[in-house]
């Protein structure tokens, strides 16, 4: 049986970062309405993944650990209730470190949640500043250790790189403190046009690194993850043996998931769908759901969805696929694509620079200079 997973997007930040463009609230008193409105959702879209066993869920935002783990443990249970969920899913929790005190921590070591993803970026409270966080290193440092006296041995810290101030001797602290965990999310700074840090930078506040600057930390981040035993399993993610995000290697292995909430993507093959960005219409749309008519009345309201084509399915199947170190197996290209597109992908690659890519097992996997390239080796195999 096809397994599939669910994300819940909990929009609440006490601040939004520097760097941040994603959506989210700092209103934190719509809490109670906005989760009785996602449990509204939940049951009202109980459908949406067909009998697929649920074997991943994850808390992202926004900043989940917001919230309290008394309410985390009672949507988790509004989950059980609804969805097949498996008794090993994976449950993962965003978190921020100056949420993590050791309350929290101990109160949290009594729900469901079984994986903790924490959003540190940096040990150093320069970087910090620059980045706009609003907890310390001395905050960061001290919930690892919590992390591990509470037992959440299945630990992922997200750092930034290739933001303005970062020094290379900085990047190289950040990353050995980090190197006991098992899973590292890596990401260089994406600086988004209405953020508050492309305005400073805009303002000549700050100086973005040069192209240079940054390939030399992509290149330590490298030389780091196979010294400390990291397998670089996707552009930006790294892992201990058997340490990968289950959930979102489901994204990119092609699998469906339900979105639930505000900004929520949902994927099911057949059709892509997003809920409204809209807080206030989300809440008072579901408050004023109470039936199932109701709710195909007025769904429409809540998001908004678009056909994918087989073409549409295969390139975004490349897009993603391409971006691990699994590849894009071509095996299920021919099963679930069809020979022609088989055959022409082939075609395509006789094309391609042979530097950028290795075939394994029929696999089509990236090679250190195509991952460099990802996204136009993959936009050069696109179907029309």
């Amino acid at each position: 049986m096809d397994m599939a997973g669910i994300y819940i997007h909990i929009p609440f930040c006490i601040r939004k970062c520097a760097y941040c463009n994603f959506f989210s609230v700092s209103d934190l008193s719509l809490q109670t309405q906005y989760l009785a409105a996602l449990g509204k959702e939940m049951n009202f879209r109980a459908d949406y993944l067909q009998t697929q066993r649920i074997d991943t869920l994850y808390f992202g935002g926004g900043t989940p650990s917001v919230l309290s783990p008394e309410a985390i443990e009672q949507i988790i249970g509004q989950i059980k209730t609804v969805f097949p969920l498996k008794s090993d899913a994976e449950i993962t929790l965003e978190a921020n470190p100056n949420n993590l005190d050791e309350d929290y921590f101990k109160r949290l070591a009594q729900t469901s949640v079984n994986r903790l993803s924490i959003g540190i970026q940096s040990f150093f409270d320069e970087n910090l500043h620059v980045l706009g966080r609003i907890h310390s290193g001395k905050q960061a440092e001290h919930c690892l250790e919590s992390a591990e006296k509470y037992c959440f041995h299945n630990l992922s810290v997200d750092l930034m790189y290739g933001y303005p101030q970062l020094t290379e001797t900085q990047w190289i602290a950040n990353l050995e403190k980090a190197k006991n965990v098992n899973h590292l999310s890596c990401y260089s700074l994406s600086l988004e046009s209405n953020s508050v840090l492309h305005k400073q930078i805009k303002a000549q506040k700050y100086r973005l690194p040069t192209e240079e600057n940054v390939l030399n930390q992509y290149n330590i981040l490298k030389n780091f993850a196979k010294s400390t035993d990291f397998l670089h399993y996707e552009i930006s993610n790294f892992c201990k043996p058997d340490r990968f995000s289950r959930h979102n290697t489901a994204y990119w292995q092609n699998k469906a998931y339900l979105g639930l909430g505000t900004a929520a993507h949902s994927f099911n093959h057949i059709e892509r769908q997003w809920n409204t960005s809209n807080l206030k219409t989300y809440i008072d749309t579901l408050s004023a759901i109470h039936t199932k008519q109701d709710w195909e009345k007025t769904k429409h309201q809540l998001s908004e969805k678009e056909a994918l084509t087989p073409t549409m399915q295969l390139n975004e199947y490349l897009m993603t696929s391409l971006r691990t170190c699994w590849g894009c197996d071509l095996n299920y290209v021919k099963k679930q694509f069809g020979e022609t597109a088989y055959f022409s992908l082939q075609q395509k690659l006789n094309q391609l620079n042979k530097d950028f890519y290795l075939l394994t097992n029929n696999h089509l996997i990236l090679s250190e200079n195509g991952l460099l390239l990802a996204d136009a080796v993959a936009s050069n195999l696109f179907f029309e």
